[in-house]
């Protein structure tokens, strides 16, 4: 029940694209009363979300461009607590700009940036500096735009607006994300139960059992029994090279009888399964 929580957790600093999606989850859900901090990576929010019972955390996980977040993935894999669970979801439009202390975009040396969003700007980063310009990895768009204002005025970092404004920064170029309609989906992890709407989807990760086919068998219960697949992918196990731990969406709810059937005939052919969670669909 959200009346349990007692505080959100989300990726920041301030003005982060995830602060965005945990203002829409709050209003969504009634939880704007509730106390809020930001962390600073995805696998301190979901450690302390399986640590404490009454915190909620808000995380990226998949981009429309660049597909899976792998940090997110790989974390919720390690969650042992099965209560805690994907229990809703949003779309964020994401409008990249270039800011800086600086004035003078031709005096920019480096560009610092999540590493998804320098990959989703990487044609305007060619077509407008030179091949030496240094690309520096960090942990989100808001924390370079954080870091910027103790670091030299040859830096920029891809952020979105709100950064500048927060910080005080210079907006060098607005919308520089190579494809106009990008947009990356948030997920709420919680223990709230979720009641089926009608309009649900249920999030799993299973890996295959050794066997020839095994994936095709499967993917082949879904079609027998006219469940529409929204989703797939895949991440290496980290156990053994060429295992593989497949992340897939349906559409239903778990408490459908024909989700927990579904779910029954797919063991046969897997070695372990995860329920990550089942909830509304609707984009919030």
């Amino acid at each position: 029940m959200t009346e349990a929580l007692k505080k959100i957790i989300y990726l920041g600093p301030n003005g982060s694209y995830c602060e965005t999606a945990k203002n829409k989850f709050c209003k969504k859900l009634g939880l704007d009363s509730i106390e809020q901090e930001y962390f600073p990576t995805v696998k301190k929010i979901i450690e302390s979300a399986e640590q404490n019972p009454d915190i909620a955390g808000v995380i990226p996980i998949e981009n429309s461009i660049e597909g899976v977040v792998r940090e997110t993935m790989d974390n919720l894999l390690t969650v042992d607590d099965k209560t805690l669970q994907i229990t809703a979801e949003t779309v964020i439009p994401i409008n990249h700009c270039l800011i800086s202390k600086n004035h003078d975009i031709k005096k920019i040396k480096k560009i610092i940036s999540h590493p998804q969003a320098l990959a989703q700007c990487q044609n305007y980063i060619q077509k407008t500096f030179t091949q030496d310009i240094e690309q520096i990895e960090k942990s989100s768009t808001s924390k370079a735009a954080e870091e910027l204002m103790n670091l030299g005025e040859d830096y920029a970092a891809i952020a979105n607006a709100a950064n500048a404004g927060i910080y005080g920064l210079n907006i060098l170029a607005e919308n520089i994300n190579d494809e106009p309609d990008n947009k990356t989906r948030f997920v709420f992890i919680s223990r709230n139960k979720t009641i089926a709407t009608g309009f649900d989807k249920t999030s799993i990760a299973f890996a295959t059992k050794n066997t020839a086919g095994a994936l095709v068998k499967v993917l082949n219960v879904f079609d027998s029994m006219s469940i529409n697949l929204l989703y797939i992918d895949s991440r290496p196990s980290k156990k053994n090279l060429g295992e593989y731990i497949f992340f897939l969406d349906f559409e239903g709810h778990i408490s459908d009888e024909k989700t927990k059937r579904v779910l029954d005939l797919i063991k046969l052919n897997t070695s372990c399964i995860k329920i990550l969670g089942s909830y509304e669909r609707k984009v919030l």
